[in-house]
């Protein structure tokens, strides 16, 4: 049934509240606002309602701009005003702002766009990929609110160049790749149009790093670690490091599921292992000391190191708690202190490199040798592993307490 209109009225607010309802609904349109009018519904519900044309076309809208007194009279004016506004001059508002409101809803934020690409790209693909969504967040932090297509190269360049300027270049650089792969993956999946990293210059590439600790560095880190204000979690990551040569990361993920307390043995699981192959390493003098406390006060998800928010411990959550805690030695990072153990076994104790590489985990040998281990050997070196940790750990002890002595002291004898 169409609604009976009613003569034309100026409509007021008082108006409006003397209205009473009818038989069957009834317009009054507004004398004051064209289009305009207010329909009462024979249930006594009163709702503003608007129609008009679309100049140049053959477009006639007609919608309701809400009920009253929800929408006051004079929002209502407004709201026609400036729709027929829009419609004189041949536009139709209502389909400009639904497409504003679609597009809107079809952005995504900056931490959503993070979130999906650690999920669909990075999450059980990369090796790194723990160390990868750390640093974007690091690198994102004061834009992750905000809609990924507003994004710029300025403010990208602004957040990489906090690093650089703080020193730290090789971080700088390390955040500019990760986010090229980013905004790389965004485009080719249509979260953003244009890539915002096109154009931003490379930091420079670091040479390749060769920096080992000297004895006195290993003795005034290992002293300050416990009285410095770092958190005993990476502090202990650190001290296993040099006890054990690990790769970071393999540390600060270890669960109690990995160690065998009856013979001492850690088992590095395949898909912690940088070669995708499980590794055993026997844990010996200082090592078992700080990992018995572990397991003996573990945290109830089974991983010995944690951060604040429950996440084990990769080797940029400790590399960032070095850069903000700085130890009383010139700069490192946690793969020097890798690299430590690693010349400290050869040089000062004398072993061999091929039992240095399985102790910490590094391929072995030449390319025959890789083959047989590959497809014939299946050992784990348990006794040659276990006597090198043990040569090191009396040779680390002397270390830290500055009885350090010449080369060869505490010579490794090898088996057989």
């Amino acid at each position: 049934m169409v609604d009976k209109t009613r003569p034309r009225v100026a409509l007021t607010h008082r108006y409006l509240l003397s209205l009473k309802p009818a038989a069957s609904a009834f317009r009054v349109p507004d004398e004051r606002c064209a289009g305009l009018a207010v329909r009462v519904a024979s249930s006594g519900l009163i709702t503003f309602d608007l129609a008009y044309r679309i100049a140049r076309t053959k477009k006639f809208r007609r919608l309701s701009l809400g009920k009253f007194p929800d929408v006051s009279l004079e929002d209502a004016r407004k709201r026609a005003s400036e729709l027929t506004q829009a419609a004189r001059a041949g536009r139709d508002k209502v389909d400009d702002e639904m497409r504003e409101k679609l597009a809107r809803e079809d952005r995504v934020s900056t931490r959503t766009l993070l979130e999906e690409y650690v999920k669909r790209r990075v999450a059980g693909r990369l090796r790194t990929a723990s160390e990868i969504e750390a640093r974007l967040h690091r690198a994102l932090g004061p834009e992750l609110d905000r809609p990924a297509d507003e994004l710029r190269r300025r403010d990208l360049r602004r957040l990489l160049e906090r690093a650089a300027d703080a020193g730290h270049l090789r971080e700088a650089e390390q955040r500019r790749i990760c986010l090229n792969g980013l905004f790389k993956w965004a485009v080719a999946n249509d979260y953003i149009e244009n890539n915002p990293m096109v154009g931003l210059v490379s930091f420079g590439r670091s040479p390749p790093r060769k920096r080992v600790l000297s004895p006195n560095e290993i003795a005034t880190l290992w002293s300050w670690l416990p009285e410095s204000d770092m958190p005993i979690d990476p502090a202990d990551v650190l001290r296993l490091q040099l006890c054990l040569g690990a790769r970071c990361t393999e540390v600060g993920g270890m669960h109690t599921d990995e160690f065998d307390r009856r013979t001492w043995l850690w088992t590095l699981p395949a898909d912690r292992s940088k070669n995708k192959k499980p590794r055993v390493t026997p844990i010996v003098g200082l090592a078992r000391e700080i990992i018995a406390e572990r397991l003996d006060r573990c945290h109830n998800s089974g991983r010995l190191f944690l951060t604040d928010t429950g996440r084990w411990l990769t080797s940029s959550h400790v590399g960032h708690f070095l850069m903000n805690h700085r130890p009383p030695i010139a700069h490192f990072g946690t793969h020097d202190l890798r690299r430590t153990v690693a010349t400290q076994m050869a040089e000062a104790l004398s072993i061999g490199l091929e039992t240095v590489a399985r102790t910490i985990g590094h391929t072995a040998g030449g390319a025959s040798v890789q083959t047989l281990l590959a497809h014939y050997v299946s050992a784990e070196f348990i006794a040659d592993k276990t006597m090198a940790l043990e040569a090191w750990d009396r040779r680390l002890r002397s270390v830290i307490a500055g009885e350090v002595g010449q080369p060869n002291v505490l010579q490794f004898v090898p088996r057989g």
